[in-house]
């Protein structure tokens, strides 16, 4: 998962320096697709010749790797080449279109995530057991959890059927595409030429000259774009931060709703459940919420208070305000299920009283924070830089939740994981620990805020490059 969000360098790079993002999206989606195909394949028990519980590992982590390097690869050039077909006058066109892209992302997600399990966990293969012998007495000598099906190699085969459809869709739209071509070299070791170059100069020069005298080296158009995405990257450095603090919405969050009452007298499997919590409210509530935002409330703040008032940078600031109260909230409420156990029962195991539903209200306050942030984001990275960087910057934007990603477990890792080891191994007692799950919730909500902090004073000196009189700095 992790390396997904690594290789769009590799397929910005393609595009950019060498391929157009057309055909970069149309390659590395055949990586993607044979990918899956090997999946599905090596997946198959029949097919292999092998009993269900002997597939060999090699042929799936083949297939997986295939698809990182595929879905990491088209990620940027699909946003970015998506961006490409609106001008630059454009302007909602383009904000809707960010939204929308980022809503059909979810639509899969959401789809993905409720109809793969269900053919998953759906029983097609024999399984080698002897006669009356149960799944758990078969899998429990191996150290290993009886699953619930083994149905994935049909799952694999929808999920490869879906992907072949939608890139014969892509390609059937060809002729009526705007393509950027490529700069036809190595464009990231241009600007670091570039930016060395500049960089010699401010040092003995003022930045005036600096400028003229690195443009007669490398071309007025090489600068600008360097100066650009060292612009944007200067704006974008809090984001992993964000990503960070939003990777913990699940585990302790969920590990909270264990704690909490399934109304209806369901179980935690069931709709109401938190694999469901997790997996459904968010991409749900990113479909309803993207569109309302693109067509409604950004217009008519425009309208209102002039579109630079509530900018890209200005919503990436209300992103991680409204990210940081989701986990003020979710600590208040730690709070109230805790003190809903029985007397005596230790806190964050004990079964509350409190209803599950109000984890609902989180993942609408979080969900509202993502949109802000994440796609405005993404937006900005594309309007901010020239032609040339356009699928670059979207790849570094991506990097910035890969970052995320693994920051939250180590984060998790070194501050709540560690105390609760410590308990489970008896050297600490519960009341002597300091990241509880509350605590550790707070924790997390200061992190966000520190970064809206650092992110609105970014807001507050950076200059839209649509508003600038010059490029130089």
């Amino acid at each position: 998962m992790g390396l997904c969000y690594f290789t769009p360098i590799l397929g910005a790079i393609i595009s950019d320096s060498y391929l157009d993002k057309f055909k970069t999206i149309v390659s590395l989606s055949s990586i993607y697709i044979l990918g899956l195909i090997v999946l599905t394949l090596t997946s198959w028990p029949t097919v292999m010749g092998v009993a269900t519980t002997q597939m060999s590992r090699v042929g799936p982590l083949l297939g997986l790797l295939m698809i990182a390097i595929g879905t990491g690869g088209i990620k940027p050039c699909v946003s970015a080449h998506g961006g490409d077909q609106f001008l630059s006058v454009q302007t909602y066109g383009l904000q809707a279109f960010y939204n929308y892209f980022y809503m059909s992302i979810n639509v899969g997600a959401l789809i993905s995530s409720t109809v793969s399990p269900m053919i998953a966990q759906t029983e097609y293969f024999p399984w080698p057991l002897a006669q009356n012998q149960t799944l758990t007495e078969y899998f429990a000598p191996k150290g290993l959890k009886a699953p619930l099906g083994n149905g994935y190699p049909y799952s694999f085969l929808m999920l490869t059927c879906f992907m072949i459809g939608a890139m014969g869709i892509f390609i059937a739209g060809f002729k009526t595409y705007r393509v950027v071509p490529p700069a036809g070299r190595f464009i990231l070791f241009d600007h670091i030429k570039t930016g060395i170059t500049y960089a010699g100069f401010r040092m003995k020069m003022k930045r005036e000259e600096a400028y003229k005298a690195t443009a007669d080296i490398h071309t007025e158009g090489m600068v600008v774009e360097m100066l650009d995405l060292i612009k944007v990257i200067g704006a974008i450095w809090p984001a992993p931060i964000f990503w960070m603090v939003f990777g913990q919405n699940s585990g302790p969050w969920q590990d909270m709703g264990e704690q909490m009452v399934v109304p209806f007298g369901g179980s935690q499997k069931s709709f109401f459940g938190t694999e469901t919590l997790n997996n459904f409210w968010n991409p749900f509530f990113i479909c309803v919420m993207a569109p309302i935002l693109a067509n409604y409330v950004y217009p008519v703040i425009d309208k209102r208070f002039g579109v630079r008032a509530f900018g890209l940078q200005q919503r990436m600031v209300v992103g991680q305000v409204l990210a940081a109260l989701s986990f003020v909230v979710s600590a208040l409420l730690q709070r109230w299920v805790n003190g809903s156990c029985a007397a005596g029962e230790e806190k964050d195991s004990c079964a509350g009283t409190v209803s599950i539903l109000w984890l609902i209200l989180l993942y609408v306050i979080i969900t509202l924070g993502e949109c802000f942030f994440s796609i405005s984001g993404l937006n900005f990275t594309y309007t901010e830089v020239g032609k040339r960087t356009k699928s670059s910057c979207a790849a570094l934007w991506l990097l910035t939740s890969g970052i995320g990603s693994f920051m939250s477990s180590a984060f998790l890792t070194a501050t709540m994981s560690a105390d609760q080891n410590a308990v489970a191994a008896g050297t600490k007692k519960y009341s002597e620990i300091t990241w509880n799950r509350e605590n550790f919730l707070w924790l997390l909500a200061g992190c966000c805020m520190a970064s809206a902090v650092v992110q609105f004073i970014i807001a507050r000196n950076y200059v839209p490059k649509a508003f600038r009189e010059t490029a130089k700095f």
